[in-house]
């Protein structure tokens, strides 16, 4: 199937950052930051790609980059992502979109080229990762009715939805769950995301060894060959409690 211009992969980009400071532009490989390699995985799933950042001044060397990379952008709230990806949705005519985080340089473009067309086949509003689908590999895939439903739920233009499962989950959506095929199953201990100094300190000690641009199930491969998952596993217990502590204190009235 091919993915035409009413699909789009949503990069979602700030470049503010509570935890490691502006981390969007940090180095993975040589002198190519994070956002680089995320856009660059980007473009490999097939469709357009729009680098999703904010209004904010702040943000305006993202746009530099997403003009650098040769792919679309799109600027709107600061805090409220959802309120962005629901004004992309209007700005480029969307039917589907695949949300790509850019703080998870090794996400499968694979998976999300799967993701889409499965959120097409089956008429589902929202596709997400099954529990034994590796963390990481996948955000979330919408229907422009989908994402309707979503913004439903969070129309504050400064609102924040830093953490949006519990929006989710208010929005009832249609959903859809991807399974993995060889390769790209849980594995125990390896954390596939930056927020602390050692996830850079891990992605750059895996990109020394291994293409950026490689099969997520052969990054993951190499993790496990190289030893390396101890760098940062240790600080995903603290993550996790963060994003519970955001959910806690979410107030939908």
């Amino acid at each position: 199937m091919i993915l035409n211009n009413k699909f789009a992969a949503i990069v979602t980009v700030r470049s503010t950052s509570s935890r490691l400071e502006k981390k969007c532009f940090q180095p993975l490989f040589e002198d190519i930051s994070m956002i680089q390699i995320v856009i660059r995985r980007a473009k490999k799933i097939g469709c357009q790609v729009i680098l999703a950042t904010s209004e904010d001044a702040s943000d305006d060397n993202l746009v530099e980059i997403a003009k650098s990379e040769n792919v679309l952008y799109f600027r709107g709230s600061l805090k409220n992502k959802i309120h962005r990806w629901h004004q992309c949705f209007l700005k480029y005519s969307l039917d589907y979109g695949i949300l790509i985080d850019a703080d998870d340089p090794s996400f499968s473009f694979t998976v999300a080229k799967r993701a889409l067309i499965q959120l097409k086949n089956n008429k589902s509003e929202i596709i997400t990762g099954s529990k034994d689908l590796m963390p990481g590999l996948i955000t979330y895939g919408l229907s422009a009715g989908g994402m309707s439903k979503l913004f439903s739920v969070a129309t504050d233009y400064d609102l924040d939805t830093d953490v949006i499962e519990m929006f989710v989950q208010k929005s009832n959506l249609i959903n859809s769950t991807i399974h993995p095929i060889e390769g790209e199953r849980v594995s125990p201990k390896i954390r596939l995301t930056i927020d602390y100094q050692e996830d850079l300190l891990f992605y750059r000690a895996l990109f020394e060894e291994i293409s950026y641009l490689d099969e997520s199930s052969n990054l993951i491969n190499k993790i496990i060959e190289l030893k390396i998952s101890t760098i940062n596993w240790f600080r995903n217990e603290e993550f996790i409690n963060n994003q519970f502590s955001f959910n806690e204190g979410v107030n939908f009235e």
